[in-house]
């Protein structure tokens, strides 16, 4: 083999060494690149996941939020609706007093609220029927035993009630309706109602 060829061969052969470093070195290199694109994704799907996760569980807890004060509202709704009931039905029962008890209870609360000058006492059109002729009597009678000087008079004149009665003096009006009564007593009585009920 000539010189020339010898440097030739040579010139190849350590151009071949050297390809072969080159390329081994880029094959490291872009498995290194890989290594580390494939670590960076693998931390970028848990950051991911990690960020997923927490707004999740926020989202859990608000709807969890949201459901536990929908059902408070539920449940005090639910109880308002049951104290409600039991006031109605309060009212029902003293409208549906038999007729002499009606009566009875009627002349028990215009002696209490009587004032000591003479009115008139004001009833609804039902009422008027189911008191007997006795009524206003027996009211003046009590009221004198009472030591009242005031005399009371049926008047002409109706109200609009489920019951009880307006008593009228001159320009002043005591309003013994029982839906005022039991408009007073709810706000004296509903905690108690509500403890009786619920406990």
């Amino acid at each position: 083999m000539s010189g020339t060829e010898r440097i030739k061969a040579k010139i190849i052969e350590d151009a071949e060494a050297r390809s072969g470093q080159i390329l081994e070195q880029a094959r490291a290199e872009a498995r290194e690149i890989m290594n580390n694109a494939l670590k960076e994704a693998e931390q970028k799907r848990a950051e991911i996941l990690k960020k997923a996760e927490a707004e999740g569980m926020e989202v859990y807890r608000r709807m969890l939020s949201e459901a536990t004060l929908e059902g408070r509202k539920a449940t005090l709704s639910a109880r308002q609706d049951v104290v409600e009931s039991a006031f109605s039905r309060a009212m029902d029962k003293l409208c549906s007093l038999p007729d002499k008890d009606y009566q009875k209870l009627l002349e028990d609360m215009v002696v209490d609220a009587a004032k000591n000058e003479d009115g008139e006492i004001l009833l609804s059109e039902k009422d008027k029927k189911r008191v007997g002729k006795d009524f206003i009597k027996n009211i003046n009678k009590r009221l004198s035993s009472a030591g009242k000087s005031g005399k009371i008079t049926l008047s002409q004149d109706s109200i609009k009630a489920a019951g009880g009665f307006v008593l009228r003096y001159k320009e002043m009006e005591i309003n013994s309706t029982f839906e005022v009564i039991i408009e007073i007593m709810r706000s004296r009585l509903e905690n108690d109602v509500v403890k009786i009920l619920f406990s």
